[in-house]
């Protein structure tokens, strides 16, 4: 009896040290000087290039994969990889899920890093054509990546855009959801069964005009989104932040203010994985040679920042 009580408070011992000594997660953000508090360009000439990347980052949980899109000439995207091993991160190179005929967006892990779902205008077997992006997932396998398949089809009509899953399942993208020309952004909440059919979010989040690129934390706790509406700093697409309060009902949304966006277009927002930066698309550099896009990240200590303005603490009748 005594050797077992000894073996049990062993483990224990053993098991209490592993976790005390478990180290987070560092990501090598491919030798860039971190940002304070004002945007700055990531990886110029190895991400941020002259072509036209259309998307944020999207880096797994553990840091040793990287995707991103990029847009040609004729509006059709292509998603490049890089991936992190033996101190170095290869060049970028598309990946092996990739369809050259037709185009691929808006890449995206889960909380977990081993499925990642991005959007794409390539066709699938037994399901209604629609009239663009559907939303699909691949699995992450330890050699690679699986095969691609339709999302949810209660959620997914190929109507869909741009992305982003919490950590209990529930989806957040932006849609064409009543048939108009505007996107708006809707969520979807996970089941036993699969996903409950989507809702529009909040009026104060969906404005008049276009809503899309939403990016939610991993709680729930405040969601980022780009969008055309009224008020903005002289530029077409502006990223603001809506906070939800202790009733669980979303704040009317801040503008990020001129920290993050610019007189020209801010899009496709995203956390780091753990949760140190804030990346996002803008096309503010309007040099020649330039054909869109690049990105920037942030300390997302902004986001602190705009928690404290009482503004965002106001509930959306």
């Amino acid at each position: 009896m005594r050797a077992i009580i000894k073996i049990s408070i062993a483990v224990s011992l053993l098991m209490l040290f592993s976790c005390q000594t478990k180290k987070a997660v560092e990501i090598d953000y491919m030798g860039q000087e971190p940002p304070g508090l004002k945007a700055e360009l990531f990886a110029p000439g190895i991400i941020s290039t002259h072509l036209n990347e259309h998307s944020s980052l999207a880096f797994s949980p553990d840091g040793t994969v990287v995707l991103w899109a990029v847009m040609d000439s004729n509006y059709k995207g292509r998603l490049f990889e890089m991936k992190y091993a033996n101190g170095a991160w290869s060049k970028p190179s598309s990946p092996s899920f990739a369809d050259t005929t037709t185009d691929d967006y808006c890449p995206s892990f889960l909380v977990d890093g081993n499925k990642l779902i991005f959007s794409s205008r390539r066709k699938a077997m037994g399901y209604p054509e629609g009239r663009g992006n559907r939303i699909w997932s691949v699995e992450r396998m330890a050699d690679g990546w699986g095969t691609p398949s339709p999302f949810d089809t209660t959620v997914s009509k190929a109507q869909e855009f741009s992305h982003s899953i919490a950590k209990n399942g529930t989806l957040y993208f932006s849609s064409a959801l009543d048939g108009g020309t505007n996107l708006d952004i809707c969520m979807a909440e996970k089941t036993n069964a699969g996903y409950a059919k989507p809702v529009l979010l909040p009026e104060g989040i969906n404005a008049m005009g276009y809503e899309d690129g939403p990016y939610i934390a991993p709680d729930e706790d405040f969601l980022i989104f780009e969008s055309t509406r009224p008020g903005g700093i002289d530029g077409s697409h502006d990223l603001y932040i809506s906070f939800k309060n202790k009733k669980g009902d979303w704040g009317m949304p801040v503008n990020m203010g001129s920290k993050i966006n610019s007189g020209s277009m801010e899009r496709f927002p995203r956390l780091s994985p753990d949760g140190k930066y804030l990346f996002f698309g803008s096309n503010r550099d309007q040099s020649a040679g330039k054909k869109g896009f690049d990105i920037y990240w942030i300390d997302a200590k902004v986001i602190d920042e705009l928690r404290n303005d009482a503004t965002a603490k106001t509930a959306i009748d």
